[in-house]
């Protein structure tokens, strides 16, 4: 596994340039640093490094600046759904972290993304009844579910509903909202795996996403946990072009039903470097919150924290504002546990301390913890959460009509015939 922090001759080495130019990257932030633990050196952040090797200088060729666009580069696809900013993501003109510390309604953000049209008013979503074909395959796995294995049966979900002409019938019948919504309804019931007593859980008639995922996690309802959770998707619901929403636009762009494009999302969310790193940090991170043993931990986070824990988003080098709305509302919440406690200080210490800013992965953890929710609703929640920023994507991608088709650039050995 690499470090998270590269020392100057690695830095010098990987971007071949002289020792003047990293100190004029580094005066201009473009290449920020970290303290070497002997107190003299300066180490720098391997993510800001391979960045700058992915931009080459000068007047690049053609191909390299194509190349260049699919790590951390330029923009490649026009999107009117969100823009990143120092605050987060910004959906349609409206700030996330604002719309999350309001107590705005999910279900109202979700038909921003979908539609463009905003809501003032909450009205939970009709209920849609999961097909019976459906209920029968999740019914099979009330034997038990490991946690790890909960976004693999999101993907089922997704492509469950797909069969028996229900993705033909998304596209020829104009139904996509309400499949939308029979997505993320059926992914919610499917947290009732995630329990010690695992079961299907199916939503009651106008029952709101928020009090439907506390009741399928087996988690108390208070209007202190509904407006937390509510927060927490509203941040998640969508990040611009991450791996899996441009997953999801490229099975658009080749005229795949819904249902098959938000099952491609799932498979490139679920990789250990995105939406299962909050397995990591379930398992690692915060396997133990004694005091003694988090503190231990720091020097874990200094070396590793960006690679195996998602501090330090490449797209926010001041701090995740996702993250921090997610621990604030956790900070609000009534009469804390003394592990909550510790994990909001030892998270403090690594920002005082090492600069190391948490993403949503720790936060999603903290806060599911919080709720008393079980291990594996932290993956659970993100993917559900953005499959309404997927939604959008696929729809604005099916308007733009065209075939989503990079080249490669053949390094191999060329065959003469």
């Amino acid at each position: 596994m690499q470090k998270d922090l590269m020392t100057r001759n690695e830095v010098l080495e990987t971007l071949n340039i002289k020792a003047g130019t990293l100190y004029a990257y580094v005066s201009r932030g473009i290449i920020k640093t970290a303290p070497h633990s002997d107190g003299r050196k300066s180490l720098y952040l391997r993510t800001d490094v391979e960045r700058v090797r992915s931009r080459k200088r000068g007047r690049p060729s053609k191909s390299a600046s194509a190349e260049s666009t699919m790590h951390w580069g330029e923009p490649v696809i026009a999107s009117a759904i969100t823009q990143v900013t120092h605050a987060g993501p910004v959906y349609r003109n409206r700030v996330a972290a604002e719309m999350a510390r309001a107590g705005i309604s999910f279900e109202s953000v979700a038909q921003l993304l979908f539609t463009g049209t905003w809501q003032d008013t909450f009205a939970a979503w009709s209920s849609i009844e999961t097909p019976a074909d459906t209920q029968r395959l999740l019914r099979s796995y009330e034997d038990g579910l490991r946690r790890n294995d909960i976004g693999n049966l999101l993907g089922i979900v997704a492509l469950a509903l797909g069969m028996h002409d229900r993705g033909a019938a998304e596209i020829s019948d104009g139904t996509s909202v309400p499949a939308a919504r029979l997505l993320i309804q059926t992914m919610a019931g499917c947290l009732g795996y995630l329990r010690a007593s695992p079961q299907f859980e199916y939503r009651q008639a106008h029952e709101a996403l928020a009090p439907f995922i506390l009741r399928a996690t087996g988690a108390t309802s208070s209007p202190e946990a509904l407006h937390a959770l509510n927060g927490a998707m509203i941040v998640l619901a969508d990040n611009e072009l991450a791996p899996a929403t441009f997953a999801a636009r490229i099975a658009a762009s080749t005229n795949a039903d819904l249902y098959n494009c938000v099952a491609a999302a799932i498979g490139s969310h679920v990789g250990f470097s995105t939406g299962t790193a909050t397995q990591t940090v379930e398992t690692a991170l915060l396997q133990s919150t004694a005091p003694e043993d988090l503190e231990a931990r720091l020097p874990i986070v200094r070396e590793y924290g960006a690679s195996r824990f998602g501090f330090n988003h490449p797209m926010y080098p001041d701090g995740d504002p996702r993250a921090d709305v997610i621990l604030d509302l956790v900070a609000g919440l009534p009469e804390l546990s003394a592990s909550t406690r510790n994990t909001l200080d030892f998270l403090a210490t690594a920002r005082s301390s090492l600069k190391a800013y948490p993403g949503v992965a720790i936060a999603l953890v903290v806060l599911t913890r919080a709720l008393s929710m079980p291990d594996g609703t932290a993956t659970a929640l993100w993917i559900l959460s953005r499959t309404a920023g997927w939604v959008a994507h696929i729809l604005e991608q099916r308007t733009q009509a065209f075939l989503l088709r990079p080249r490669a650039k053949f390094t191999g050995t060329a065959q003469n015939r």
